[in-house]
């Protein structure tokens, strides 16, 4: 009776990587739609629909946009998804972004491809900075990842976000408060480095049983690598690792 699968690659927070051909060659011949959220990566990074996906999903707010400036979101698909069933809904329910926040997004789509590939290339260079001085980090671009070779194969780079586990919640909050460049905030995608708790933000919503099975733990951050230097990040995170005692 399924009639759509629906995923994120990479899954947030966990990065967890959904295998795109596998997915959506399963569905397709099941006769099922496949919706792909890929605002972690955008089409800078992946394209899901080159893997045969049917409907990708993105939160503009995030790297198309990249500042932080507005809630946008946006639908791709065929025309025919496009006309026949996405604007139907749209004109009958009105969930039609602004013009000036379409304009902000278009503007920030001018400079996308250079932003990702930056934040890309300092995300790893943070990445690699932490692995040795936490207990886990879950990055797609690092070989330690389980499923590295799997994300390399569909994405053209390991994107801007990634988490990484200290011992508990108390700890994180205190590396969260002792960061002074990064900026804590659950946005993700922006310019600025950002940096959130999701079991106390994002996920605080989920019940504490959910969260486990999801892998969401007390101890996870999520980090957002900006276009600052990356190693004015690398600072920044080892003095606010030495105040958690890590």
């Amino acid at each position: 009776n399924t009639k759509v699968f629906f995923f994120e690659t990479p899954a947030n927070p966990t990065m967890d990587i959904v295998d795109l051909k596998f997915v959506c060659d399963l569905a397709r011949s099941r006769g099922i739609t496949t919706v792909v959220d890929n605002a972690f990566c955008t089409a800078a990074l992946q394209r899901p629909m080159e893997f045969g996906a049917d409907v990708v999903a993105y939160s503009a707010t995030k790297l198309m946009d990249g500042q932080g400036r507005v809630l946008a979101g946006a639908v791709c698909g065929s025309a025919q998804f496009i006309n026949d069933v996405l604007m139907p809904f749209q004109r009958n329910t009105g969930p039609n972004l602004s013009p000036f926040n379409a304009w902000v997004v278009l503007k920030g789509l001018e400079t996308l491809d250079l932003r990702v590939k930056q934040q890309s290339a300092n995300s790893l260079k943070v990445g690699q900075f932490l692995e040795g001085r936490v207990p886990r980090i879950l990055h797609p671009g690092l070989a330690s990842h389980p499923q590295h070779n799997l994300a390399m194969q569909q994405m053209d780079a390991c994107g801007s976000i990634f988490a990484f586990e200290v011992k508990d919640r108390a700890q994180a909050h205190a590396l969260l408060d002792a960061l002074e460049l990064i900026d804590i905030s659950n946005n993700i995608g922006d310019s600025r480095s950002l940096m959130t708790h999701p079991a106390s933000t994002t996920h605080y919503s989920v019940s504490a049983e959910a969260r486990a099975e999801m892998g969401v733990t007390e101890g996870m951050l999520r980090i957002n690598v900006g276009l600052e230097d990356p190693q004015d990040l690398i600072e920044d995170l080892d003095q606010a690792l030495k105040a958690a005692g890590l």
